[in-house]
């Protein structure tokens, strides 16, 4: 290629029937009225076109491309915590529809490193490493009265993976610290811990249909 090629304009050529096998859910919970999920969450994924509900699309490529979680509008001191209130740098996002494509390796006691770590195999996983941000508190932006919120700052560059066809169905979700393997969930720092799921969670999913072969 020359540098005067290089220099071109690239056009996208987008195919109608390619698009319509792209769909994007978003996902929002919060734990209000006495729901207490505690890191895991059931919701219905309704089927957006006959698309999500075709013996010819068992499979799709699936990826959450943003994430964002934050306390109640009144709670003051969240953080996330299971057992005992924990640092999560990064959350690991857990799907229930299978897949073959992920693994992890966990290693956070003198004896699991003997053993080169612990080992899980199969399921949707995602990384989403997060940061702090100002989001105000429903009142006011001041970050002292309880204004922060946990953001994601991944996904959009994430590559999707395969996994099975979630439309129509029960889909579980679960929010795992990655080192400890425990779910995690947002809760007040200024009581006992665990105590009650006090977070609201949303989220992006970009699935995309895989034709059978």
């Amino acid at each position: 290629m020359s540098e005067s090629d290089a220099n071109l304009p690239v056009v996208n050529v987008y195919s109608v029937d390619d698009e319509r096998l792209r769909f994007r859910v978003i996902i929002a919970i919060a734990a209000v009225a006495n729901y207490d999920g505690r890191g895991e969450y059931d919701v219905n994924i309704p089927i957006p076109t006959f698309f999500g509900n075709n013996e010819d699309y068992n499979a799709c490529r699936i990826k959450c491309d943003s994430f964002a979680a934050s306390g109640l509008g009144a709670l003051v001191t969240p953080t996330w915590g299971s057992a005992a209130a924990v640092k999560v740098p990064a959350l690991e996002l857990q799907l229930s529809c299978p897949s073959s494509q992920t693994s992890t390796s966990t290693i956070d006691s003198a004896v699991q490193a003997q053993q080169a770590g612990i080992h899980e195999i199969s399921g949707f996983k995602q990384l989403l490493p997060g940061q702090i941000v100002n989001t105000g508190n429903g009142l006011v932006f001041t970050p002292a009265a309880g204004g922060y919120a946990w953001l994601s700052i991944s996904g959009r560059a994430e590559n999707p993976i395969m996994a099975a066809n979630p439309f129509g169905q029960k889909l579980t979700i679960r929010f795992i610290d990655p080192t400890s393997r425990d779910r995690v969930w947002i809760q007040d720092s200024g009581a006992a811990i665990p105590g009650p799921d006090l977070g609201t969670y949303v989220m992006q999913l970009d699935i995309t249909m895989i034709p059978n072969n």
